[in-house]
């Protein structure tokens, strides 16, 4: 998005955003393009009058755009079948696909006001253990599903159901699935698309989300986020009337009992990488985005879409009998190793940046499929390796940002920008054909900043573009940094792809002047995990992102659903107090938009100023707060040696 002098009184950047109530619907494909053409609800067949009155419940006032929440079912119903299903009259059951379940009658005799008159299905029983169930102990065998539960389609290393099979309370599943209560503790479990969990890097928040419930059923803990949403009071349609009532009941009807414990990951979302909490249940998976605007952080899994597309459409085929469904044995990981990154001598000279790969293998090794990624804030710049590169055992092979003809020793990317620039940040990951991670380089510590010191997001925000200012390389060009020791490696956590401001001449406000703070030479002290970042908001404005690389600024966004005037609001620096923007009088702050406070005059894309002759914020560390027109704390950003509240020694 572009620029331009404007107005300060009212701030929005909606362009930059994926998080307004309209796009949270698009976040996670709530309109499934499989179900009927695109006909309005009340055109739409429902197969069975419970079948229109369950849906109305929970998704008719959402329908009428009334109630402001995810659907539960989605907008409009799909395929009505009669499958399989022994021990029923005629051995078959009804049942009707929408976007997110399947609604099923078991017993047409039984009473409609019964609330399991109307049930969904195992479908995620099913998907993660690769079984079809064909009557109350019976099940077809299949393959676990290999669809993204909570990502975009074209996400090759975010979990699948597949992902979920070893640690899923699932037919035939040893019971050490099972765990114990963890009632009272923050959630920090990741888990990869190979199923693998691990604790959540120490770079990614927890966002406080703490397990609230232990469900002895099944052996598995909910947390908060999870039980709050599945226990909420709503407006509803019930006996054709709106009233207030709770969304679900009993907690458990549509979603069924926990059957995994629920784990972090980072993934991409509508085109942007995110940190996502999942958890499977028996007939749905929830998802938890925390950068979503309330009502929408907490929504149901496509899981009636991906049932369908893998029990009907091949998207998982039969796999080998067995007790208890397993995933796919994959290969070893190839020893591919990232040798290092070399960086451009001249704005000119694209291909000078580069990044060699070497094969420390045995075997010579095919590289389809393959990508490398160099992660920024908010977004992940991707080469995908053209068919028919194959490295030999013990040989090199250079990887070149700009054009050229590929031959064994050097690959081109065919980009205009560069992949890397000489970043603080700068990250290069390396995924095989089965999207695992093959190995990644972080050259920091070769240019005199050690991880350590990284918050939590700070990649550049945009692609370098040509004309900007390069770093002089303190190493002759063209020659690899040192791999004897890389140091662990953060990811960017944050989720929006928000155009960075840029030098150039720009309208300002006016700020109160201070001293500039000191900015770090010769690296950073150590510091420990717990200090490296702090992100906090009292309400629904907060400080999303301080950029401490030139030209340095500060983003201010306003993450809920009104419009909010922050005029005669301060941002200061923590620890000198005199350091301070004070908002003009009658600025408001658009849902969903940001503000972008730099700290020196000459940088357009900005709405503010802190009027600086020079850099102000420490690239080591530093921790800003925000105020409201009263003088209350409302937004703390802490990061590197600095830190706030808690998280202080």
């Amino acid at each position: 998005m572009s620029f331009f002098p404007r107005s300060v009184s009212r701030i929005t950047h909606h362009a930059s955003r994926l998080w307004l109530p309209t796009l949270a619907l698009i976040v996670l494909g709530l309109v499934g393009l499989w179900a009927q053409s695109a006909q309005s609800q009340s055109q739409a067949q429902f197969a069975h009058p419970a079948f229109k009155a369950t849906w109305d419940r929970t998704d008719g006032l959402v329908a009428a755009t009334t109630a402001k929440r995810p659907w539960v079912w989605g907008p409009v119903p799909g395929r009505t079948l009669s499958e399989p299903f022994a021990e029923l009259p005629g051995n078959a059951h009804l049942v009707q696909y929408f976007d997110k379940g399947r609604m099923e009658i078991n017993n047409p005799g039984a009473n409609p006001n019964d609330p399991f008159y109307v049930t969904n299905g195992l479908l995620a029983v099913e998907l993660i253990g690769g079984v079809v169930q064909t009557g109350a102990n019976t099940f077809e065998k299949r393959s676990p599903a290999p669809i993204n539960l909570a990502s975009d389609v074209d996400d090759l290393s975010a979990p699948t159901y597949q992902s979920f099979n070893g640690v899923s309370s699932i037919p035939g599943a040893p019971n050490d699935r099972r765990k114990t209560s963890q009632v009272g503790q923050i959630v920090r479990t990741a888990i990869d698309r190979q199923g693998t969990t691990q604790p959540w890097p120490g770079n990614h928040p927890d966002y406080g989300v703490r397990i609230s419930q232990f469900w002895p059923d099944t052996g598995h803990n909910i947390p908060d986020v999870f039980w709050d949403y599945l226990n909420q009071q709503a407006d509803i349609i019930q006996d054709g009337q709106a009233v207030k009532g709770p969304l679900f009941y009993p907690w458990f009807a549509v979603t069924g009992y926990p059957i995994s414990e629920p784990y972090w990951s980072y993934v991409k979302v509508a085109g942007t990488y995110t940190d996502v909490l999942i958890q499977a249940y028996q007939r749905r998976v929830l998802t938890y985005v925390p950068h979503l605007p309330s009502p929408f952080k907490v929504q149901m899994g496509n899981i009636g879409q991906h049932y369908y597309d893998w029990r009907y459409l091949n998207a998982g085929q039969p796999g080998p009998g067995g007790n208890t469904p397993t995933s796919q044995a994959l290969p070893p990981k190839a020893s591919i190793a990232i040798e290092g990154i070399s960086y451009r001598a001249s704005l000119t000279d694209i291909n000078g940046t580069y990044t060699t790969l070497k094969n420390g293998g045995q075997s010579a090794q095919s590289f389809n499929s393959w990508w490398l990624d160099s992660p920024k804030w908010g977004y992940v710049d991707r080469f995908y390796f053209p068919n028919g590169i194959t490295l030999a055992p013990g040989a090199s092979v250079r990887v070149h940002s700009g054009p050229g003809i590929n031959t064994s020793t050097d690959i081109y990317m065919y980009r205009t920008t560069v992949m890397w620039d000489r970043q603080l940040y700068d990250l290069a990951v390396l995924y095989d054909n089965y999207g695992r991670e093959v190995d990644r380089f972080f050259p920091a510590s070769d240019v005199g900043a050690p991880p350590t010191a990284v918050p939590p997001g700070a990649a550049t925000a945009t692609p370098a573009k040509e004309g900007t200012p390069v770093a002089t390389p303190t190493r002759a060009s063209g020659t690899p940094a040192a791999t004897a020791t890389r140091p662990g490696v953060p990811s960017p956590v944050s989720t929006a792809s928000t155009p960075r401001p840029t030098t150039g001449t720009t309208a300002t406000a006016t700020a109160i002047s201070a001293s500039a703070t000191p900015t770090a030479a010769g690296g950073c002290p150590p510091v420990d995990d717990s200090m490296k970042s702090t992100i906090s908001a009292t309400g629904d404005i907060e400080i999303f992102y301080v950029e401490t690389e030139d030209p340095e600024f500060v983003d201010i966004f306003n993450i809920g659903d009104d419009d909010i005037n922050i005029g005669n609001w301060v941002l200061r620096d923590k620890n000198n107090t005199s350091l301070r923007f004070v908002f003009p009088a009658g600025t408001i702050l658009d849902s969903g938009g940001d503000a972008y406070v730099c700290s020196t005059q000459l940088v357009t894309g900005c709405d503010f100023t802190f009027n600086q002759s020079a850099e102000i914020w420490n690239e080591c560390g530093a921790a800003l707060e925000l105020l409201n027109g009263s003088g209350q704390v409302v937004a703390t950003y802490a990061y590197g040696t600095h830190c706030i509240g808690d998280d202080c020694p």
